[in-house]
């Protein structure tokens, strides 16, 4: 199992020394890739609540912790400078908020100055006051994600591309420079939803899925996998990752919570379940020295 490290892109460990730091010491660690997230504006009185929030209380809230909130692409085009292997990724990317063109633009020009390290885990979001505060309908966000994409993909293929959708049309043009990947960076379909799955199944290079249990995660596997078959794909192809909180140290029931050994015992499970590549959420650590000690602890209870 691959697996890589959430870097704090928000909030009041947000800052440029620390995303260095962290990047370069994950690369040391030989932690696959790094990760950061998305989110354009910050919503004052949100009415809406996080859907993978597990807590029986959970309400709407203040949003001012995206109010420092680093734009993803930009940040790893810094980072890209900074680090030579490590690959570079966002979790989740909110396709919708973006011309498809803007998107497929940035993509490709942040994967050929990495020399080829992008993973883009997209997603179609769920804030819908930030949707509106960027004038794009919430509803219908999923069919628009789909046309999003398919416009990046036929603009990452090079030469001539057009499109015509329900959301958005596209007449012919040609823009460069391609990805280095060909034929574009890796695509995880992000969310839990069915209508994620689906759409991982049908398209995606992965699924990403959002702090699921082992036995929560088995039967999405399944899920997923027939759903792959079914449109003619081969299962194997395609990744199957999550984005989960670890925390070394503390006794804890919950999973990837508690010593190494336990840690290591539920990614036995995780495996079993049918997990390829975790990305890890750095719990608890409220300084950059913290962070850096929660990262190597991760890096040596999950190992090689």
């Amino acid at each position: 199992m691959r697996f890589g490290i959430a870097l704090p892109n928000y909030g009041p460990l947000a800052a440029p020394d620390v995303l260095v730091r962290l990047a370069r010491e994950a690369e040391a660690l030989g932690v696959d890739s790094v990760w950061v997230s998305d989110h354009l504006v910050a919503p004052r009185a949100a009415r809406s609540i996080y859907p993978y929030d597990r807590r029986p209380d959970a309400r709407p809230g203040d949003m001012g912790i995206i109010e420092r909130f680093f734009e993803p692409t930009v940040t790893l085009a810094y980072l890209a400078g900074q680090t030579s292997r490590v690959r570079l990724g966002v979790s989740a990317y909110v396709v919708p908020y973006r011309n498809p063109v803007v998107t497929a633009k940035q993509i490709a020009t942040l994967d050929v100055l990495s020399g080829g390290r992008v993973v883009l885990a997209a997603g179609a979001g769920w804030l819908r006051e930030e949707f509106e505060a960027l004038g794009v309908p919430f509803a219908g966000r999923g069919r628009r994600t789909e046309e999003y994409l398919a416009v990046c993909r036929a603009l990452w293929r090079g030469g001539d591309a057009d499109f015509t959708g329900a959301c958005y049309s596209l007449p012919p043009v040609r823009t460069g420079p391609p990805p280095v990947q060909q034929p574009h960076p890796p695509l995880w379909i992000a969310g839990n939803s069915a209508a994620a799955i689906e759409r991982a199944a049908r398209a995606g290079d992965g699924w990403h899925g959002i702090d699921l249990a082992p036995a929560e995660l088995a039967p999405v596997v399944v899920r997923l996998r027939e759903r792959v078959a079914a449109h003619g794909r081969q299962p194997g192809t395609v990744t199957v990752s999550l984005r989960k909180g670890v925390l070394v140290g503390a006794e804890s029931s919950r999973p990837l919570y508690g010593d190494a050994d336990k840690v290591r015992r539920d990614l036995d499970a995780y495996r079993k379940a049918g997990l390829d590549y975790l990305v890890v959420g750095l719990r608890q650590a409220k300084t950059a020295d913290a962070l850096s000690r929660a990262m190597a602890d991760v890096a040596r209870a999950i190992g090689p």
